[in-house]
């Protein structure tokens, strides 16, 4: 029988939480985010089409502002995914940060009759070997509408984030997770996760964000997903965390500048003021 999911307030120690997700590699947030949030992202995109519909942060400013920017969600991003590195330049050594981005956003709709989404590793896309030596990708699911067994369930097995590649997943190991309206699923890249079938006769939508390291290539590209004219109508923490900032040492740069300071000064260098990018 699978173990049952941890649960926690949206006001939980982020310490705790994270304990809990090295060793499950899931856990549920209750009342993530407000009721009233996610009906304002819900008008803000409109008709969703069957199965998966990306960038969510450029059809919803209420998703990208709020849900995406979750303080819990957003801490715990920083915890998993942030490396440090030790810079040698000139006879000096520098520690180097290289700060999480954001490398999908989508909401996913379930219709009547729709067939369960197969289990699956989020970091597969980044070629990790299980169990991983640290982790790729951190996510975060918020419910829509109220996610139950009938109408679309996460599937997820827990403690597969410490499994090897060669062990597959078995039915007798899945756990089947509901959610409550603006309750929230957390789940690591290395862990196995999908969806159940859709057996009622309404529709039942989450809304996905994920991250993943900074200096990864994002698996869906930001600048063209959210253009910089949406973008550049976020708060600066959003920008960056859209991918907006240098992964340092230099990673993402643009003429040896953050990107947020190049687009400030548009070509005028006389506005420009020199950062050290390490």
């Amino acid at each position: 029988m699978p173990a049952t999911i941890k649960r926690f307030s949206a006001a939980a120690d982020p310490h705790v939480v994270h304990q809990y997700l090295k060793a499950d590699g899931v856990a549920v947030i209750e009342g993530a985010s407000t009721r009233e949030d996610i009906d304002k992202v819900l008008e803000e995109v409109g008709t969703l089409q069957a199965g998966q519909n990306f960038a969510l942060s450029a059809k919803s400013t209420t998703f990208a502002t709020q849900l995406l920017m979750n303080p819990l969600f957003f801490n715990l991003t920083k915890r998993i995914l942030t490396d440090t590195c030790i810079i040698y330049y000139e006879q000096e050594r520098t520690v180097s940060i290289s700060d999480p981005q954001v490398s999908q956003t989508s909401a996913l709709s379930a219709q009547p009759g729709s067939a369960p989404w197969g289990l699956r590793r989020q970091d597969e896309c980044h070629h990790i070997t299980h169990p991983a030596k640290r982790e790729s990708d951190f996510g975060i699911i918020f419910a829509a509408n109220d996610i139950t067994a009938d109408n679309g369930a996460v599937r997820v097995v827990i403690g597969s984030n410490n499994w090897t590649g060669r062990r597959d997943p078995t039915e007798k190991e899945e756990c089947l997770v509901e959610l409550r309206k603006g309750d929230a699923l957390l789940w690591l890249g290395s862990t196995y996760y999908g969806r159940a079938s859709n057996t009622t006769n309404q529709a039942s939508i989450l809304l996905s964000a994920i991250a993943t390291t900074g200096y990864l290539r994002q698996e869906e590209n930001q600048y063209l997903a959210v253009p910089w004219e949406m973008a550049e109508k976020y708060p600066t923490a959003v920008q960056r965390f859209l991918g907006y900032s240098v992964s340092r040492p230099y990673g993402g740069s643009v003429e040896h500048m953050e990107p947020l300071d190049f687009l400030k000064v548009k070509g005028d260098w006389s506005k420009y003021i020199p950062v050290d990018l390490i």
